[in-house]
């Protein structure tokens, strides 16, 4: 998409960003290759628990060479979902740090059939003929996957699956019939899956199995790519759509997290809550309050960490233009006053892009959406850069305080 020339308010937009009180003056931004001039110095990660020092740590020691693993669960909406952002994340940290798996992804579906159901985690489909798709794009740094977590249905009338390579051929089964429960998990089976070999990509197949010839379904709830290597495990939770009610509801996201017990947590989301003529700044801090206290339920030792949503416009309506959604700016400062409440860590990227109105300048540098809500891959993958900049440079500050 080529690049616009910003127009005159977008250039007011950015000249008020660099004016604004009590921040630093700045003549240039410090990433390039856009119109959208960022102030360096309000790029930063607010610490507020001691939780995250333990992560630095765990980082530390893998920078120093020692075996083992730091894992990170980034949970979102469709900004987390379309991968642009976290990949950016994984990739850097794994750059820096080892890959220690490529982590949860969103399997696709091969082909048409009908009655099937596919988001993030959860795809549900009722013929044989299922086959999923999943691995790292052509384009995606990582070395492969050794291994492989799939959280599935079990029983008689559920199909096995068949893990299929780039040659069709069959390398291994997970029988849907295993008797692996994990705990509580009301009958959903976790599967661990070694391949003979690193796998870049890997087919899922529904198979049927002639000690139960009535099963007919294929249900998969999640799908983690595994290399059991030391170094950063990056998963990855979005959902089209996703609030803080659908992730509180989630029993599927809690059951993984309850399993993957992650170092790090990150929680991106709002854009949904306040994108509705019901939004209430209170009923949106008793949802973001509870699902904290989910997540701290489930995962106590986890170092929790909030990004603001960032801004975005109602959509225009007959002759209406399009109009900056009000309700982000009050959604930005719940999740600041509830960071700061409840010891989690925070990165303010609805002031870092230029705060209520904003969004007209990324959409006029090409970087965000005619949607006035989504990003282009560039907007998002400037996102994740500014946020890996914030997290290392955190992380750096860390490391010199407590040298070794």
């Amino acid at each position: 998409m080529p690049v616009r020339r910003a127009g005159p308010a977008a250039a007011w937009l950015a000249a008020l960003l660099l004016a604004a009180p009590g921040l630093p003056q700045t003549a240039a931004p410090i990433y390039r290759g856009i119109l959208v001039p960022i102030n360096p110095e309000i790029n930063r990660i607010v610490r507020s628990t001691p939780a995250l020092d333990l992560v630095f740590d765990k980082l530390r020691d893998l920078e120093a060479g020692k075996p083992g693993q730091t894992v990170i669960f980034h949970i979102g909406d469709s900004h987390v979902e379309a991968g642009f952002f976290p990949g950016v994340v994984r990739a850097g940290l794994q750059q820096r740090f080892g890959d220690g798996g490529r982590g949860c992804v969103k399997p696709t579906v091969v082909g048409v059939y009908p009655k099937k159901r596919l988001s993030s985690i959860v795809v549900r489909q009722d013929v044989k003929a299922v086959r999923l798709a999943a691995g790292l794009k052509a384009d995606e740094p990582g070395r492969g996957f050794t291994g492989l977590i799939v959280y599935h249905d079990k029983g008689y009338e559920y199909l096995d699956f068949n893990v299929l390579d780039a040659d069709n051929r069959v390398i291994a089964t997970i029988p849907a019939g295993r008797p692996r429960d994990w705990p509580g998990s009301g009958g959903i089976q976790i599967s661990n899956v070694e391949l003979p070999g690193i796998f870049r990509n890997i087919v899922l197949r529904a198979a049927t199995n002639p000690q139960r010839p009535g099963a007919r379904y294929a249900q998969l709830y999640g799908l983690s790519l595994e290399s059991g290597t030391s170094g950063v495990v990056y998963h990855s939770y979005g959902v089209n759509g996703g609030n803080c009610d659908t992730m509180l509801r989630s029993a599927y996201l809690h059951k993984q997290l309850e399993r993957v017990q992650p170092d790090l947590i990150i929680i991106s989301l709002g854009t949904n809550d306040a994108s509705t003529p019901l939004f209430r700044r209170g009923d949106f801090a008793a949802r973001l309050e509870a699902l904290l206290a989910k997540v701290r339920e489930i995962t106590p030792h986890s170092a929790v960490l909030l990004t603001t949503a960032p801004d975005s416009y109602y959509p225009r309506l007959r002759r209406r233009p399009a109009r900056p959604n009000p309700n982000m700016s009050a959604v930005r400062d719940v999740i600041a006053e509830t960071a700061a409440a409840r010891g989690c860590s925070f990165w303010d990227l609805f002031t870092l892009m230029g705060g209520t109105g904003s969004m007209k300048l990324w959409r006029d540098s090409a970087l965000a959406n005619v949607d006035n809500i989504h990003f282009t891959k560039e907007g998002y993958q400037r996102q994740g850069r500014m946020f890996l900049d914030a997290l290392l440079k955190e992380y750096d500050a860390h490391a010199a305080a407590r040298p070794r």
